[in-house]
């Protein structure tokens, strides 16, 4: 749940400081889905194989016990959320 928390935390920022800043990271909806499952599906695979392979692991205290194939829920967020703080950084870095 833990994990979860701070997800959840970190979105609600960067998405606060997406709209108080009026920034467009896609030219289109499209664009920004098409860009959402290359992550997933990029970084799913890659965290499927070295948990797999027992490069790590998770705690399962840390989760809300919602696994998709090897890995939590709360992973594949993080494949979408952290990315999503990178580009909004970017642009406030850039453009302001």
């Amino acid at each position: 749940m833990e994990y979860l928390a701070i997800l959840i935390a970190v979105f609600l920022v960067f998405m606060n400081l997406k709209l108080k800043y009026k920034i467009q990271l896609f030219n289109s909806v499209k664009e920004g889905l098409l860009l959402a499952i290359l992550l997933l599906v990029i970084g799913g695979l890659w965290d499927s194989y070295a948990i797999l392979r027992g490069y790590w692991s998770f705690r399962e205290e840390f989760f809300i016990g919602v696994d998709i194939g090897v890995m939590p829920l709360e992973e594949y967020l993080f494949m979408l959320i952290i990315p999503f703080l990178v580009l909004v950084l970017y642009k406030i870095v850039t453009e302001k």
